[in-house]
Protein backbone atom coordinates (compact mmCIF):
# COMPACT_ATOMS: atom_id res chain seq x y z
CA UNK A 1 0.00 0.00 0.00
CA UNK A 2 1.29 3.44 -0.99
CA UNK A 3 0.61 6.00 1.75
CA UNK A 4 1.02 9.69 2.51
CA UNK A 5 1.66 11.22 5.93
CA UNK A 6 0.42 14.78 6.42
CA UNK A 7 2.20 16.28 9.42
CA UNK A 8 5.04 13.77 9.37
CA UNK A 9 7.46 15.86 11.45
CA UNK A 10 5.18 16.14 14.49
CA UNK A 11 5.40 13.67 17.35
CA UNK A 12 2.54 11.51 16.08
CA UNK A 13 3.72 11.80 12.48
CA UNK A 14 7.14 10.50 13.49
CA UNK A 15 5.58 7.46 15.16
CA UNK A 16 3.38 6.80 12.13
CA UNK A 17 6.40 6.83 9.83
CA UNK A 18 8.29 4.51 12.16
CA UNK A 19 5.42 1.99 12.37
CA UNK A 20 4.55 2.08 8.66
CA UNK A 21 8.17 1.73 7.54
CA UNK A 22 8.40 -1.60 9.36
CA UNK A 23 5.28 -3.13 7.81
CA UNK A 24 5.74 -5.33 4.74
CA UNK A 25 3.78 -4.15 1.74
CA UNK A 26 3.66 -0.49 2.84
CA UNK A 27 5.52 2.39 1.18
CA UNK A 28 5.57 6.01 2.31
CA UNK A 29 5.27 7.96 -0.95
CA UNK A 30 4.57 11.47 0.32
CA UNK A 31 5.22 13.45 3.49
CA UNK A 32 4.40 17.02 4.46
CA UNK A 33 5.05 19.46 7.29
CA UNK A 34 4.49 23.11 8.10
CA UNK A 35 8.06 24.43 8.19
CA UNK A 36 10.47 21.85 9.66
CA UNK A 37 12.37 21.18 6.44
CA UNK A 38 15.41 19.66 8.18
CA UNK A 39 13.37 16.87 9.76
CA UNK A 40 11.34 16.43 6.57
CA UNK A 41 14.53 15.94 4.55
CA UNK A 42 15.83 13.48 7.14
CA UNK A 43 12.59 11.48 6.97
CA UNK A 44 12.57 11.51 3.19
CA UNK A 45 16.06 10.01 3.10
CA UNK A 46 15.47 7.57 5.96
CA UNK A 47 12.22 6.19 4.49
CA UNK A 48 13.06 6.74 0.80
CA UNK A 49 10.10 9.05 0.24
CA UNK A 50 10.01 10.46 -3.29
CA UNK A 51 7.85 13.56 -2.70
CA UNK A 52 7.37 16.16 0.01
CA UNK A 53 5.61 19.44 0.71
CA UNK A 54 6.10 22.33 3.13
CA UNK A 55 3.21 24.69 3.81
CA UNK A 56 5.53 27.58 4.71
CA UNK A 57 6.96 29.06 1.50
CA UNK A 58 10.16 30.27 3.17
CA UNK A 59 10.78 26.76 4.50
CA UNK A 60 10.39 25.43 0.96
CA UNK A 61 13.09 27.82 -0.27
CA UNK A 62 15.35 26.85 2.63
CA UNK A 63 14.84 23.16 1.90
CA UNK A 64 15.74 23.70 -1.75
CA UNK A 65 18.98 25.43 -0.79
CA UNK A 66 19.97 22.57 1.54
CA UNK A 67 18.91 19.75 -0.75
CA UNK A 68 20.97 18.66 -3.73
CA UNK A 69 19.64 15.15 -4.46
CA UNK A 70 16.86 14.15 -6.83
CA UNK A 71 14.56 12.97 -4.03
CA UNK A 72 12.45 14.11 -2.45
CA UNK A 73 10.86 16.23 -5.11
CA UNK A 74 9.25 19.19 -3.36
CA UNK A 75 5.78 20.14 -4.52
CA UNK A 76 5.37 23.91 -4.65
CA UNK A 77 1.60 24.39 -4.71
CA UNK A 78 -1.26 22.97 -2.65
CA UNK A 79 -3.06 22.02 -5.87
CA UNK A 80 -0.13 19.74 -6.71
CA UNK A 81 -0.58 18.01 -3.34
CA UNK A 82 -4.28 17.52 -4.02
CA UNK A 83 -3.58 16.13 -7.48
CA UNK A 84 -1.04 13.64 -6.09
CA UNK A 85 -3.20 12.45 -3.19
CA UNK A 86 -6.30 12.09 -5.35
CA UNK A 87 -4.38 10.08 -7.96
CA UNK A 88 -3.69 6.35 -8.11
CA UNK A 89 -0.18 7.04 -6.79
CA UNK A 90 -1.56 7.10 -3.22
CA UNK A 91 -3.81 4.46 -1.61
CA UNK A 92 -4.12 5.84 1.93
CA UNK A 93 -3.52 9.10 3.79
CA UNK A 94 -2.59 9.73 7.42
CA UNK A 95 -3.79 13.09 8.76
CA UNK A 96 -1.37 13.70 11.66
CA UNK A 97 -1.28 17.50 11.55
CA UNK A 98 -3.25 19.93 13.70
CA UNK A 99 -5.35 22.87 12.53
CA UNK A 100 -7.57 23.02 9.44
CA UNK A 101 -5.09 23.76 6.65
CA UNK A 102 -6.04 20.50 4.91
CA UNK A 103 -9.80 20.52 5.54
CA UNK A 104 -10.65 21.06 1.85
CA UNK A 105 -8.40 18.16 0.88
CA UNK A 106 -10.02 15.94 3.50
CA UNK A 107 -13.47 16.85 2.18
CA UNK A 108 -12.45 15.86 -1.35
CA UNK A 109 -10.82 12.61 -0.21
CA UNK A 110 -14.05 11.52 1.44
CA UNK A 111 -15.52 11.10 -2.03
CA UNK A 112 -12.87 8.49 -2.92
CA UNK A 113 -12.25 4.91 -1.85
CA UNK A 114 -8.91 5.80 -0.31
CA UNK A 115 -8.32 4.88 3.33
CA UNK A 116 -8.07 7.90 5.61
CA UNK A 117 -6.43 7.49 9.02
CA UNK A 118 -7.59 10.52 10.98
CA UNK A 119 -5.73 12.03 13.95
CA UNK A 120 -6.66 15.65 13.22
CA UNK A 121 -9.60 16.42 15.46
CA UNK A 122 -9.89 20.08 14.41
CA UNK A 123 -10.85 19.06 10.87
CA UNK A 124 -13.52 16.62 12.08
CA UNK A 125 -14.87 19.08 14.67
CA UNK A 126 -14.77 22.23 12.53
CA UNK A 127 -16.47 20.55 9.58
CA UNK A 128 -18.92 18.75 11.85
CA UNK A 129 -21.94 20.35 10.17
CA UNK A 130 -20.79 19.30 6.69
CA UNK A 131 -19.75 15.75 7.51
CA UNK A 132 -23.02 14.97 9.26
CA UNK A 133 -25.07 16.59 6.53
CA UNK A 134 -23.30 15.41 3.39
CA UNK A 135 -21.01 12.52 4.33
CA UNK A 136 -21.87 9.34 6.24
CA UNK A 137 -18.89 8.98 8.56
CA UNK A 138 -20.70 6.52 10.78
CA UNK A 139 -20.10 3.61 8.43
CA UNK A 140 -16.35 4.06 9.02
CA UNK A 141 -15.83 2.29 5.70
CA UNK A 142 -12.66 4.16 4.73
CA UNK A 143 -12.24 6.54 7.68
CA UNK A 144 -10.36 5.16 10.67
CA UNK A 145 -9.83 6.93 13.98
CA UNK A 146 -6.21 7.40 14.92
CA UNK A 147 -6.38 8.49 18.53
CA UNK A 148 -6.56 6.17 21.48
CA UNK A 149 -10.10 6.97 22.63
CA UNK A 150 -11.92 6.79 19.31
CA UNK A 151 -9.88 3.82 18.21
CA UNK A 152 -10.93 2.13 21.46
CA UNK A 153 -14.59 2.96 20.81
CA UNK A 154 -14.40 1.52 17.29
CA UNK A 155 -12.94 -1.71 18.70
CA UNK A 156 -15.63 -1.95 21.38
CA UNK A 157 -18.40 -1.32 18.86
CA UNK A 158 -17.43 -4.36 16.82
CA UNK A 159 -20.44 -6.69 16.45
CA UNK A 160 -22.67 -4.39 18.55
CA UNK A 161 -25.91 -2.86 17.34
CA UNK A 162 -26.75 0.75 18.10
CA UNK A 163 -29.77 -0.44 20.05
CA UNK A 164 -27.47 -2.42 22.39
CA UNK A 165 -25.74 0.73 23.62
CA UNK A 166 -26.94 2.94 26.45
CA UNK A 167 -23.86 5.15 26.84
CA UNK A 168 -20.23 5.56 25.84
CA UNK A 169 -17.47 6.93 28.04
CA UNK A 170 -14.38 8.66 26.77
CA UNK A 171 -11.55 8.74 29.28
CA UNK A 172 -9.07 11.49 30.09
CA UNK A 173 -5.90 11.42 32.14
CA UNK A 174 -6.81 14.75 33.74
CA UNK A 175 -3.60 16.26 32.43
CA UNK A 176 -0.67 17.63 34.33
CA UNK A 177 -2.72 19.75 36.74
CA UNK A 178 -5.56 17.54 37.88
CA UNK A 179 -4.23 17.58 41.46
CA UNK A 180 -2.75 21.07 41.24
CA UNK A 181 -3.22 22.94 44.52
CA UNK A 182 -1.85 26.32 43.49
CA UNK A 183 -3.26 29.19 41.46
CA UNK A 184 -3.94 28.04 37.89
CA UNK A 185 -2.38 31.25 36.63
CA UNK A 186 0.96 30.17 38.11
CA UNK A 187 1.13 27.49 35.42
CA UNK A 188 3.74 28.22 32.77
CA UNK A 189 3.81 26.90 29.19
CA UNK A 190 6.77 24.73 30.13
CA UNK A 191 4.75 23.14 32.92
CA UNK A 192 1.71 22.64 30.70
CA UNK A 193 3.80 20.84 28.08
CA UNK A 194 4.77 18.14 30.57
CA UNK A 195 1.99 15.55 30.19
CA UNK A 196 2.01 12.78 32.84
CA UNK A 197 1.20 9.86 30.51
CA UNK A 198 1.40 10.78 26.82
CA UNK A 199 3.96 12.43 24.55
CA UNK A 200 2.20 14.74 22.09
CA UNK A 201 2.60 17.98 20.16
CA UNK A 202 2.46 21.37 21.90
CA UNK A 203 -1.09 22.37 20.88
CA UNK A 204 -2.74 19.10 21.89
CA UNK A 205 -0.72 18.93 25.13
CA UNK A 206 -1.96 22.35 26.26
CA UNK A 207 -5.50 21.39 25.24
CA UNK A 208 -5.09 18.21 27.30
CA UNK A 209 -3.91 20.18 30.33
CA UNK A 210 -7.24 22.05 30.53
CA UNK A 211 -9.33 19.23 28.95
CA UNK A 212 -10.39 21.34 25.96
CA UNK A 213 -9.02 18.45 23.93
CA UNK A 214 -11.46 16.05 25.58
CA UNK A 215 -14.35 18.38 24.82
CA UNK A 216 -13.34 18.33 21.16
CA UNK A 217 -13.23 14.53 21.33
CA UNK A 218 -16.84 14.50 22.56
CA UNK A 219 -17.84 16.44 19.42
CA UNK A 220 -15.72 14.01 17.39
CA UNK A 221 -17.51 11.00 18.90
CA UNK A 222 -20.86 12.57 18.08
CA UNK A 223 -19.79 13.11 14.48
CA UNK A 224 -17.83 9.90 13.85
CA UNK A 225 -20.14 7.44 15.57
CA UNK A 226 -23.51 9.20 15.60
CA UNK A 227 -24.02 9.08 19.38
CA UNK A 228 -26.10 11.89 20.85
CA UNK A 229 -24.49 14.20 23.40
CA UNK A 230 -26.77 12.66 26.04
CA UNK A 231 -25.12 9.29 25.34
CA UNK A 232 -21.54 10.56 25.60
CA UNK A 233 -19.83 11.05 28.95
CA UNK A 234 -16.25 11.66 30.05
CA UNK A 235 -14.40 10.10 32.97
CA UNK A 236 -11.03 11.13 34.29
CA UNK A 237 -8.99 7.92 34.36
CA UNK A 238 -5.69 8.97 35.88
CA UNK A 239 -3.57 6.00 34.82
CA UNK A 240 -4.56 6.21 31.10
CA UNK A 241 -5.01 2.44 31.07
CA UNK A 242 -8.72 2.39 30.15
CA UNK A 243 -9.25 4.32 26.91
CA UNK A 244 -13.01 3.98 26.48
CA UNK A 245 -16.02 2.19 27.97
CA UNK A 246 -19.40 1.24 26.57
CA UNK A 247 -22.39 0.76 28.85
CA UNK A 248 -24.91 -1.65 27.36
CA UNK A 249 -28.67 -1.48 27.80
CA UNK A 250 -28.63 -4.45 30.21
CA UNK A 251 -26.14 -2.74 32.52
CA UNK A 252 -22.99 -4.59 31.48
CA UNK A 253 -19.99 -2.38 30.73
CA UNK A 254 -17.25 -3.18 28.24
CA UNK A 255 -13.85 -1.47 28.49
CA UNK A 256 -10.69 -1.45 26.42
CA UNK A 257 -7.41 -1.46 28.34
CA UNK A 258 -3.84 -0.98 27.17
CA UNK A 259 -0.72 0.93 28.05
CA UNK A 260 -0.67 4.56 26.83
CA UNK A 261 1.27 3.77 23.66
CA UNK A 262 0.33 5.42 20.35
CA UNK A 263 2.35 2.94 18.30
CA UNK A 264 -0.04 0.18 19.35
CA UNK A 265 -3.01 2.35 18.31
CA UNK A 266 -1.37 3.12 14.96
CA UNK A 267 -0.60 -0.54 14.33
CA UNK A 268 -4.20 -1.57 15.08
CA UNK A 269 -5.64 1.21 12.91
CA UNK A 270 -3.46 0.08 10.01
CA UNK A 271 -3.99 -3.62 10.56
CA UNK A 272 -7.03 -4.44 12.74
CA UNK A 273 -6.35 -8.17 12.36
CA UNK A 274 -4.37 -8.23 15.60
CA UNK A 275 -0.78 -8.33 14.36
CA UNK A 276 1.75 -9.06 17.08
CA UNK A 277 2.93 -5.86 18.72
CA UNK A 278 5.88 -4.91 20.84
CA UNK A 279 6.11 -7.01 24.01
CA UNK A 280 6.85 -3.86 26.03
CA UNK A 281 3.34 -2.60 25.22
CA UNK A 282 1.66 -5.46 27.10
CA UNK A 283 0.00 -4.85 30.44
CA UNK A 284 1.34 -6.49 33.58
CA UNK A 285 -1.79 -6.78 35.70
CA UNK A 286 0.22 -7.63 38.83
CA UNK A 287 1.59 -4.08 38.70
CA UNK A 288 -1.86 -2.59 38.15
CA UNK A 289 -2.96 -2.10 41.74
CA UNK A 290 -5.66 0.56 41.35
CA UNK A 291 -7.64 2.42 38.72
CA UNK A 292 -8.95 5.88 39.62
CA UNK A 293 -12.06 7.48 38.11
CA UNK A 294 -13.58 10.92 38.49
CA UNK A 295 -15.63 13.49 36.60
CA UNK A 296 -13.99 16.67 35.22
CA UNK A 297 -14.27 19.36 37.89
CA UNK A 298 -16.23 22.28 36.35
CA UNK A 299 -14.32 25.15 37.96
CA UNK A 300 -10.96 23.60 37.04
CA UNK A 301 -11.85 22.46 33.52
CA UNK A 302 -14.18 25.19 32.23
CA UNK A 303 -12.65 24.82 28.77
CA UNK A 304 -13.92 21.24 28.54
CA UNK A 305 -17.52 22.24 29.18
CA UNK A 306 -17.25 25.18 26.75
CA UNK A 307 -16.04 22.84 23.99
CA UNK A 308 -18.96 20.46 24.63
CA UNK A 309 -21.34 23.43 24.63
CA UNK A 310 -19.97 24.47 21.22
CA UNK A 311 -20.79 20.98 19.98
CA UNK A 312 -24.28 21.04 21.46
CA UNK A 313 -25.03 24.39 19.83
CA UNK A 314 -23.85 23.00 16.50
CA UNK A 315 -24.06 25.12 13.38
CA UNK A 316 -20.91 27.21 13.06
CA UNK A 317 -19.90 27.07 16.73
CA UNK A 318 -17.56 24.04 16.54
CA UNK A 319 -15.48 25.66 13.76
CA UNK A 320 -15.59 29.03 15.53
CA UNK A 321 -14.51 27.45 18.83
CA UNK A 322 -11.57 25.64 17.19
CA UNK A 323 -10.30 28.93 15.78
CA UNK A 324 -10.69 30.73 19.10
CA UNK A 325 -8.87 27.96 20.94
CA UNK A 326 -6.03 28.06 18.38
CA UNK A 327 -5.50 31.76 19.11
CA UNK A 328 -5.62 31.21 22.88
CA UNK A 329 -3.11 28.36 22.88
CA UNK A 330 -0.71 30.32 20.67
CA UNK A 331 -0.93 33.32 22.99
CA UNK A 332 -0.36 31.16 26.08
CA UNK A 333 2.66 29.42 24.56
CA UNK A 334 4.07 32.85 23.68
CA UNK A 335 3.57 34.05 27.30
CA UNK A 336 1.01 36.65 26.23
CA UNK A 337 -1.80 35.31 28.42
CA UNK A 338 -2.01 33.17 31.54
CA UNK A 339 -3.23 29.58 31.65
CA UNK A 340 -6.59 30.39 33.19
CA UNK A 341 -7.13 33.24 30.72
CA UNK A 342 -7.83 30.58 28.07
CA UNK A 343 -11.31 29.52 29.27
CA UNK A 344 -12.21 33.11 30.14
CA UNK A 345 -11.44 34.28 26.61
CA UNK A 346 -13.15 31.25 25.07
CA UNK A 347 -16.31 31.91 27.10
CA UNK A 348 -16.42 35.54 26.04
CA UNK A 349 -15.76 34.59 22.43
CA UNK A 350 -18.74 32.22 22.53
CA UNK A 351 -21.05 35.22 22.97
CA UNK A 352 -20.49 35.94 19.27
CA UNK A 353 -23.28 35.29 16.79
CA UNK A 354 -22.09 32.80 14.15
CA UNK A 355 -23.72 31.42 11.02
CA UNK A 356 -24.28 27.82 10.02
CA UNK A 357 -21.75 26.78 7.32
CA UNK A 358 -22.84 25.24 4.05
CA UNK A 359 -19.42 24.82 2.43
CA UNK A 360 -15.79 24.14 3.28
CA UNK A 361 -14.99 27.78 2.51
CA UNK A 362 -17.53 28.91 5.09
CA UNK A 363 -16.09 26.50 7.68
CA UNK A 364 -12.64 28.00 7.09
CA UNK A 365 -14.17 31.47 7.41
CA UNK A 366 -15.77 30.56 10.76
CA UNK A 367 -12.48 29.15 12.03
CA UNK A 368 -10.73 32.43 11.17
CA UNK A 369 -13.62 34.41 12.67
CA UNK A 370 -13.10 32.55 15.94
CA UNK A 371 -9.34 33.08 15.74
CA UNK A 372 -9.69 36.83 15.15
CA UNK A 373 -12.38 37.20 17.83
CA UNK A 374 -10.17 35.53 20.44
CA UNK A 375 -7.12 37.46 19.26
CA UNK A 376 -8.99 40.75 19.73
CA UNK A 377 -10.10 39.67 23.20
CA UNK A 378 -6.50 38.76 24.04
CA UNK A 379 -5.40 42.26 23.06
CA UNK A 380 -8.09 43.65 25.36
CA UNK A 381 -7.41 41.14 28.14
CA UNK A 382 -6.53 43.82 30.66
CA UNK A 383 -10.26 44.51 30.87
CA UNK A 384 -11.15 40.84 31.38
CA UNK A 385 -11.85 39.58 34.87
CA UNK A 386 -9.49 36.59 34.83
Amino acid sequence: MKVAVIGSTGFLGEQICDVVSQLPGFEIRFISAYRNYEKLLHQAHAYRVPAGYLIDHHATLAAASHHTGEEPYFLREKNEVRELLMSDAIDGIFFASSGIDCIDLFYDLLTTDKIIWMANKEIIVAGNELWKGKRDLKTRKNLLALDSEHNAISQLLYNLNDTDIAKIYLTASGGAFYEWQGNLNEITPEMALSHPNWKMGAKITVDSANLVNKGLEVIEANCLFGFSYQQIDVLVQRESIIHALIELQDGFVMALLSKPDMKSVILHAISPHRKQGNSTSRLDFTLLKTLHFDHPVPNRFRGFYLAVEAGRRGGGFPAFFCGADEACVQAFLNHRILFNDIPVILEKAMDTQVDRPSSVEEVIGLFHQGYVTAKNLIQQRSSLKC
